[in-house]
């Protein structure tokens, strides 16, 4: 009796089964890899010499000199734009990928600050854009972000106790909204945002009341601008720095230079005429009696040998020689804007009239 274990038709019915089994997982696997498709995260690869060159979906391009076939198959391989960038390598890359995280962050942050901004009563949020309430000009985004970092920061030292009102008591504040209600005054909002990204390039200081203090660069139209110079700084010192009057002050011109001489060193006190010395009755000296030898001559101490002594009849104030004279400081002070040495005009156009002491 044939053992059917081990009959031909045995062995062919079970092969048969294994080979259709392994046929059926094979086309399973392949429905499953149709229906979730592996999706590239390039969209062109080259490898030219030692020179790799990847296009990614967003249409950023990357390269890596100095590449091998195995980071050409590395990339082709990659799930993941990130997976292809560690692949790369590039320092140049990894910079620009950390920026653009920096700047993602960034964003998400200036997002989630305009939300704190629109919860108070100062502004006015209408999209992405940030409004002072009671203006119709957005604010530029530099002074956006400003505004968010004073509300932090208020709002961490009040604590529980922070309310709107409080960031009227904070000068950064104050100076900052004063600031943009005076750029609203501009009819032109592109000079306003420019102003302000100056102003933080340059670490200007905005006062309390919205204004900046500035140097401006300028070029004189007629003669020497010293004499403006030396007014303006003497003038700002003496009633400034000084505390005193500037009406007790008067230029002088001499040897070249100007100089500022009180009221007090005008004038000095001269005697009125000379008379004869009554000590030495005008020898200017004597013989000196009880020398060892004759003839030792003493000079009178009185008159020092002179004969003559001052007399003082009445006493006469004369002018002290200081140079040519200018005019009083505030004289010219205020004469400044009319003085042809006080015409400057900008550096750039050279078409502003610009005067000390005229707005």
């Amino acid at each position: 009796m044939e053992n059917k274990f081990l009959s031909l038709d045995w062995f062919k019915q079970t092969a048969e089964s294994a080979i259709t089994k392994v046929v059926a997982e094979k086309l399973e696997s392949l429905m499953q890899e149709e229906e979730t498709p592996r999706v590239k995260p390039y969209l062109r690869i080259q490898l030219a010499n030692d020179t790799l060159t990847v296009v990614l979906t967003d249409g950023t391009v990357l390269s890596k000199p100095g590449a091998t076939e195995d980071d050409y198959y590395a990339i082709i391989e990659a799930k993941s734009a990130h997976e292809i960038h560690a692949i790369i390598g590039s320092k140049d890359v990894a910079a620009d990928v950390e920026k653009a995280k920096a700047e993602a962050a960034r964003i998400q942050a200036l997002q989630k600050g305009i939300q704190l901004l629109g919860d108070l009563p100062d502004f006015t949020v209408e999209g992405n854009s940030v409004y002072l309430t009671g203006t119709s000009r957005s604010m530029p985004q530099l002074l956006v972000e400003k505004f968010i970092e004073i509300v932090d920061r208020v709002k961490y030292h009040k604590g529980f106790g922070f309310t709107p009102d409080s960031l009227n008591e904070d000068d950064d504040y104050m100076a900052h909204k004063n600031f943009f209600m005076w750029c609203c005054l501009n009819p032109r909002a592109e000079v306003a945002n420019e102003l302000y990204r100056f102003l933080t390039d340059n670490s200007f200081k905005i006062t309390k009341q919205g204004f900046f203090v500035a140097l401006r660069n300028v070029v004189t139209l007629h003669g020497s601008p010293e004499l403006v110079y030396f007014v303006s700084n003497a003038y700002n010192k003496v009633k400034a720095v000084w505390k005193k009057n500037p009406d007790d002050y008067t230029i002088f011109l001499e040897e070249g230079e100007y100089k500022l001489v009180h009221k007090d060193n005008l004038t000095k006190i001269e005697p009125h005429t000379t008379t004869t010395c009554p000590d030495c009755l005008g020898d200017g000296g004597w013989e000196d009696e009880d020398a060892w030898e004759d003839g030792e001559w003493v000079e009178c101490e009185r008159c020092d040998g002179t004969g003559e002594v001052a007399e003082y009849t009445y006493n006469e104030e004369w002018p002290i020689d200081h140079g040519q004279r200018i005019g009083t400081l505030t004289e010219i002070y205020l004469d400044l804007p009319n003085r042809e040495e006080n015409r400057f005009t900008d550096n750039w156009t050279r078409t502003f009239d610009i005067r000390v002491g005229r707005i």
